[in-house]
């Protein structure tokens, strides 16, 4: 009986896997939409709070405003990467003469001549290249924003019957309450997590923006829009986000003081925003061991790429809070949390 429950348990994962995997097209513009939906309902929620002598915005006049924003927001974003990825191709001359120089000089400070492994590695070194890969990336992630607010559109449309369907699938009144209060913690949960990263995302972009223009770094909103998506990224997403701007300023400025302003400003924005700021505003909301959050960023970033990587956190929430309220999963849960205290919602 074991060796067939495992065996089912195998089967069920592999299947799910090749659903993830082969479905990807389909099922990663839905998932962006709930991102999307937690996204506009958490600053319509915002925006109903602001008060001005009293009075404030209707709920729905401020999400009209909310999901206004949002869309401007995604069309800034992908005519932005357009418009970079043209401007990078028209200067690439530039910076590659920038290169040449800097390893010339670095060859020079070093006693060498130019040998023929640096005048290769000249050669090879592609700055342009890399920034027009990162730049296709980030459009092929975004060319599905129409079908993703087709989603979120519709998702808004069924909100309001989401939990009638649900109590009318329950007919035990006790299991019923149990799937409304699991719904629950997913729905705060997440957007608890989605606020806060938000939040501190703008900050961070926000900060490095006013950084890179006061060097005049080229394509100063662009950076500061991608250091803010890839700030959803755990761990390694704001590394990757500080080192494109870092090599820019290497690469345009002829001296080295514009790139040690451009690194040390803006990582260190990222420690303090990151390290000190999240941490303390996040609480104990999300109860995940650093490891697991580190294999699932592996893991779904692989799967599905950068969409992924942003999404591996909110997901990795949702299985824990599932796992936790089932007896056959709920050692999964413990090996998901942090200190292997997990809440169940009984």
């Amino acid at each position: 009986m074991k060796l067939t429950n495992a065996a089912a348990v195998a089967l069920l994962v592999t299947f799910t896997f090749a659903i993830l995997v082969l479905g990807k097209d389909l099922i990663i513009p839905m998932v962006l939409a709930v991102f999307i939906w937690y996204l506009i309902n958490i600053l319509a929620e915002g925006i109903s709070r602001i008060q001005v002598r009293g009075l404030h915005l209707p709920h729905r006049l401020a999400f009209v405003f909310a999901l206004f924003v949002t869309v401007g927001v995604l069309t800034l974003f992908a005519n932005l990467i357009s418009t970079s990825i043209n401007d990078v191709l028209r200067t690439a001359p530039d910076y590659q003469e920038n290169v040449e120089n800097l390893l010339d000089r670095g060859a020079g400070w070093m006693g060498l001549d130019e040998s023929p492994q640096l005048n290769q590695l000249i050669h090879e070194i592609d700055f342009t290249g890399m920034v027009q890969n990162l730049g296709f990336t980030l459009a092929g992630f975004l060319g599905s924003t129409g079908l993703i607010l087709v989603y979120t559109l519709f998702i808004f449309l069924e909100q309001k019957c989401f939990l009638p369907k649900i109590d009318r699938m329950m007919e035990n009144p006790h299991q019923r309450e149990k799937v409304r209060l699991i719904l629950r913690r997913i729905y705060d949960d997440t957007k608890t997590y989605i606020g806060i990263k938000t939040l501190t995302s703008l900050l961070t972009g926000v900060v490095s923006y006013v950084i890179m223009v006061a060097v005049d770094l080229d394509f100063a909103l662009f950076w500061a829009m991608l250091i803010f998506l890839f700030n959803y990224i755990p761990t390694i997403g704001s590394i990757v986000a500080t080192f494109f701007p870092s090599i820019l300023a290497l690469v345009q400025f002829p001296s080295l003081a514009p790139f040690l302003v451009v690194v040390l400003g803006v990582s260190g924005t990222q420690v303090l925003v990151g390290n000190i700021l999240e941490p303390r505003l996040m609480g104990n909301t999300l109860n995940l061991s650093p490891l697991v959050i580190l294999l699932s960023l592996a893991l779904w970033g692989t799967l599905w790429g950068i969409p992924g990587a942003i999404l591996c956190v909110p997901i990795t929430v949702l299985l824990t809070i599932i796992f936790s309220n089932f007896e056959g999963t709920r050692a999964f849960a413990v090996m998901l949390s942090r200190d292997g205290e997990i809440q169940t919602d009984t």
